[in-house]
């Protein structure tokens, strides 16, 4: 009996030992569940925080326009001189390109431009103004009398002689005296060389890689340019009021040299008002600029450069090639609506929201031929959403050739904040 009641005492031990490990090791488990769904909890909660604290994606935009890099089509055909070089413009519109050899040529007289140019930068004149006064010299005189006796192109001076600041620019530009280019050199810097240095600092300051001046009246055949670097000089020329004025001028009375006239013979005839003839025996030059209404009805001002003309006259040459560009040039150009106001030229995106059409506010209208350079590019001031109906959301630039043109950008429909659900679910 002892052994029995010994025996059922050990196996009620041993069944009691067994039931409580069993529940040990199944609250364990189910501590771990929890401890793990409450890890799970925690970094749903922490991601969601971190979602909602993250930046809202911005609205995107996407441009519907397609412009190439050039006005398609056939490029016109100008006609072109069959020697020397040339370049043509419409100025503000943009540019017919070159033609003929790129290299640095002699341009004769076509230098007093830029004498002229630094002439009026360093002795500023207004419309209606003389400027200072100027006593010709006896220096003065013997260089108009050497210059006369070597044929060069003079005006008549005398000791003395008293002439004002806009009369020397008209004796400069209109019967083209080498004579006074030497004394406006001599009166501006002190010295013809340190003059020729000022000609030199200037085209370098406008990037005219091609120039080189080596005296004040071009009358050196190693003052050379390009016709692209004179198109430039003949630009600011027609930018400035007094020179304008001056080179449209078909004569001038002075005091001494009496009525002297303008060697441009083109003047007047197709519209050109200037700007500044060169002629040596080895070629004519002609820096030109024409006010022309082309096709489409605008008045534009056609402006180009020709050189190293050839012939019995070069310089007739080189004006009659003038004529024929200005004359073919006209009636090139097109006026085209590349915007229309209320046009849709793209589309905002607002993540998790959808699209809505972006609009121009205004026509773009431009002038424009085959081969002419354009692109677009858009600024977006909206930053986030909602964006309300016809609020203004940026900016549409487009440049066409030297046409630069903008209009407001503003949205064709509402739409609302990015909503939460994205926020939260988008990584």
């Amino acid at each position: 009996m002892a052994r029995k009641d010994k025996g059922s005492w050990t196996a009620a031990r041993g069944s009691s030992r067994g039931y409580g490990s069993h529940s040990s090791r199944g609250g364990y488990a189910l501590r771990r569940v929890l401890a793990a769904l409450i890890v799970v909890a925690v970094l749903i909660v922490v991601v969601g925080v971190v979602q909602l604290l993250r930046p809202v994606p911005p609205p995107n935009f996407t441009s519907s326009l397609n412009v190439p890099a050039l006005v398609p089509g056939q490029a016109p055909s100008l006609p072109w001189p069959s020697q020397g070089s040339a370049t043509l413009d419409i100025q503000g519109v943009g540019s017919f390109g070159s033609h003929g050899s790129k290299s640095p040529i002699a341009i004769a007289s076509v230098a007093k431009m830029t004498t002229a140019l630094l002439i009026v930068q360093d002795h500023p004149l207004s419309l209606g103004q003389n400027g200072p006064s100027i006593t010709i010299t006896q220096s003065d005189y013997q260089t108009y009398l050497q210059m006369q006796a070597a044929v060069d192109s003079v005006m008549a001076v005398a000791p003395g002689e008293t002439l004002s600041e806009y009369q020397m620019l008209e004796g400069l530009l209109i019967p083209s005296a080498d004579n006074l280019a030497v004394t406006l050199a001599q009166w501006d810097a002190g010295s013809v060389s340190a003059f020729v240095g000022k000609m030199n600092a200037f085209a370098k300051k406008l990037g005219l890689t091609g120039t080189t001046y080596t005296d004040p009246s071009g009358l050196t055949p190693t003052t050379v340019s390009t016709p692209k670097d004179q198109l430039k000089i003949a630009e600011l020329v027609e930018q400035n009021p007094v020179l304008a004025q001056i080179v449209a001028e078909p004569q001038a009375t002075l005091p001494v040299a009496g009525t002297v006239y303008n060697v441009d013979y083109d003047l007047g005839h197709d519209g050109i008002v200037g700007v500044k003839t060169g002629s040596t025996p080895n070629g004519g030059d002609f820096a030109f600029a024409a006010d022309v209404n082309v096709a489409g009805g605008a008045t534009d001002k056609i402006v180009g450069v020709v050189l190293g003309q050839q012939g019995l006259q070069p310089l007739i040459t080189a004006l009659d090639a003038a004529k024929s560009l200005v004359k073919a040039a006209a009636s090139v150009p097109k006026t085209v609506q590349v915007v229309k106001a209320g046009g849709v030229v793209g589309s905002i995106t607002v993540p998790g929201k959808g699209s809505i059409p972006v609009l121009a506010k205004d026509t773009l209208t431009v002038q424009e031929w085959a081969g002419l350079t354009e692109s677009d590019s858009f600024s977006i001031k909206v930053k986030k959403a909602p964006i309300k109906e016809g609020q203004v959301v940026g900016t549409l630039t487009m440049m066409v050739g030297e046409q630069h043109l903008s209009t407001p950008l503003i949205a064709g429909a509402a739409i609302g904040s990015t909503p939460i659900s994205y926020r939260l679910l988008h990584l």
